[in-house]
């Protein structure tokens, strides 16, 4: 028999116990995913802060012990309201031969009185688990964006990079804001072509000028590719990444990407990557991060073919309200 429990002050410790034993087991797949979040208190403090910042999360107990945990909290985007579902505030116990009726017990409890508020759809992050991956398809999330990791080598170290001597590589400076916003919108708008069908976004370049800006002021770099001296690619270093659970701790994470239509398939990315290694192994980092839409025609090969393996996922739900059809005859 499940039973399900709100995430509160009795609960949390074998929350984070739980989240500590599906992250072991993760990093027995994926060792360079973070070994903090091995620890049952690291995780139960990762878990008060999603209950501080306003997330309901739930605990689900089979025979006295911890089988579930998931959290959720509502965020608001381009395409409209949202409830996100953080990868340190979803765990299985991965002992578990099928997780989706523990997994669904959650989801069901969670969600429903969101979804009677008329939030519909579910961002769920997960570490890469096959049993996991495959009880979360049984309850009808989608893979979305994958996250991939690497070593941070140098690019004449990396068999998976090939550098066109075509390609020249600079440090953006604050007077190339206007060229770093320009380029990232390319890659903004390219989201919203076949397949990925994305919400369109087309903000003001002054706008994301601004965005940049912070960015590059908190330390991220940016790096411009040129072809003949002029702009045609971009990749921006962050130093946080966004989801900590599924990315190695405290080393770098790429962010916004581009290259302009008429220069791919001439060596700009692949430029890109290597001398965004190249600059991470100079600043004593061991690992680099990126997360990929695997619908983007372009970006998950790419990736792939650059060195990154993907480490965890994003998934997504839609709940459109209209009663499925069941199937025929």
């Amino acid at each position: 028999m499940l039973v399900i429990d709100e995430l509160d002050d009795g609960t949390i410790e074998r929350a984070g116990a739980l989240v500590a034993r599906e992250h072991a087991a993760a990093r027995q797949l994926r060792p360079e995913l973070p070994a903090a979040f091995g620890d049952a208190g690291i995780c139960a403090a990762a878990l008060q802060r999603l209950r501080d910042t306003g997330h309901r999360g739930l605990v689900i107990t089979s025979a006295g012990r911890a089988v579930a945990v998931m959290t959720a909290m509502v965020h608001e985007n381009p395409a409209g309201r949202y409830a996100r579902l953080p990868a340190e505030g979803v765990a299985v116990d991965p002992d578990l031969a099928d997780p989706t009726e523990v997994l669904g017990t959650a989801f069901g409890d969670l969600a429903a009185p969101l979804i009677a508020g008329g939030v519909r759809r579910y961002y769920l992050l997960h570490a890469a688990l096959p049993r996991l991956a495959e009880a979360l398809s049984n309850l009808g999330f989608g893979r979305d964006v994958a996250y991939g990791v690497q070593p941070a080598v140098p690019q004449h170290s990396s068999p998976a990079v090939a550098i066109s001597s075509a390609v020249a590589i600079r440090v953006a400076g604050a007077q190339d804001l206007d060229v770093v916003a320009r380029l990232a919108l390319v890659e903004m708008r390219h989201r919203s072509a076949a397949p990925m069908f994305a919400p369109p976004q087309d903000p003001p370049l002054a706008a994301l000028a601004a965005e940049h800006r912070t960015l590059r002021d908190t330390g991220a770099v940016h790096l411009i590719a040129t072809i003949g001296g002029r702009e045609v690619g971009l990749l921006t270093i962050e130093l946080t990444s966004p989801a900590p659970r599924l990315c190695p701790d405290g080393q770098p994470y790429i962010g916004p990407t581009a290259t302009l239509p008429g220069a791919r398939r001439q060596g700009v990315g692949r430029a890109l990557v290597g001398a965004a290694l190249t600059w991470a192994h100079a600043h004593d980092y061991q690992w680099i991060s990126v997360d990929y839409g695997t619908a983007n025609p372009l970006s998950r090969p790419f990736w792939h073919n650059a060195g990154f393996s993907p480490a965890g996922y994003g998934l997504l739900r839609v709940i459109d309200g209209t009663p499925a059809a069941g199937p025929p005859g």
